[in-house]
Order: structure tokens, then C-alpha cells, then sequence
């Protein structure tokens, strides 16, 4: 497997599971006790996408500034949330809503955000052991 395509094999399995997820009705009355309902899982799965496909940017494009690399993660990720609202709108008993798209998008940026908090951190020590040196 290409060193290229070994890190993005998580969030494209994830993507997978959300895929099979939302081709199903599911009626979970847990979700009444979930902050936010709906959208709180949205955000929190998009999240977790976000966060694996910014990941996979980074390690595909390691010499590209963070911001970018996040930048790509969190649309790659919102892409595939309009993709799942747009596939969820054929599926019996599924809608498609934008607020849905919403929670997607802003869950899938501040993933994608944290995914450069290890490699943020490990460049500040670097520049701070350079500066006592």
C-alpha cells in the first residue's frame, strides 16, 4: 500500500461506517438525552472525521504549513457530510437537512483544527530548545 494512501485508510473507513449508518433508519432514544439531539451527534461524528482526515493531510503533505493541511482535512470532511446529506435524502425514513450540513462542517473544521495540536506543540518545543541553545 502506497505510503501516500496508508494514512487516509482510517477516515475512509470511518466515511465507510457513517456511509452504512446512514443508509439504515435508526430510531436511538438516546439521542433525547444527547446535548444538542441531532446535531450534537453530527457535530461529534464529524468531528472525529475531521480529525482523521486532517491527520491523513498532514501525513500526506508533511512540508505544507498546518493551517493548509487542516484547511484540507476539514473539507475534505465537509464534503463528505454534503455527500451524506445528500445520500441520506433517498434513503427511506432519512432526511437531508442544511442545519445537519452545519454541525457537519463545524464539527469537521475544529477536528481537523485538533489535529494539528500534537504537531503545534512538537514544533514549539523545537523552537523553544533552538532559543535556549
Amino acid at each position: 500500500m502506497s505510503a501516500r494512501v496508508r494514512p487516509w485508510l482510517p477516515a475512509l473507513l470511518y466515511m465507510l461506517l457513517i456511509f452504512v449508518l446512514s443508509s439504515l433508519r435508526l430510531v436511538v432514544p438516546e439521542i433525547e438525552r444527547f446535548p444538542l439531539k441531532d446535531k450534537g451527534i453530527h457535530f461529534v461524528e464529524y468531528a472525529i472525521l475531521g480529525l482523521l482526515c486532517g491527520y491523513a493531510s498532514h501525513k500526506t503533505w508533511p512540508s505544507r504549513s498546518l493551517l493548509r493541511t487542516a484547511a484540507v482535512g476539514a473539507l475534505v470532511a465537509s464534503a463528505w457530510g454534503l455527500s451524506d446529506e445528500i445520500h441520506q435524502s433517498f434513503v427511506p425514513g432519512r432526511s437531508a437537512e442544511l442545519l445537519d450540513l452545519v454541525a457537519d462542517a463545524i464539527g469537521a473544521s475544529i477536528g481537523a483544527g485538533l489535529s494539528t495540536l500534537p504537531y503545534a506543540l512538537r514544533s514549539d518545543e523545537v523552537s523553544a530548545t533552538e532559543v535556549r541553545s
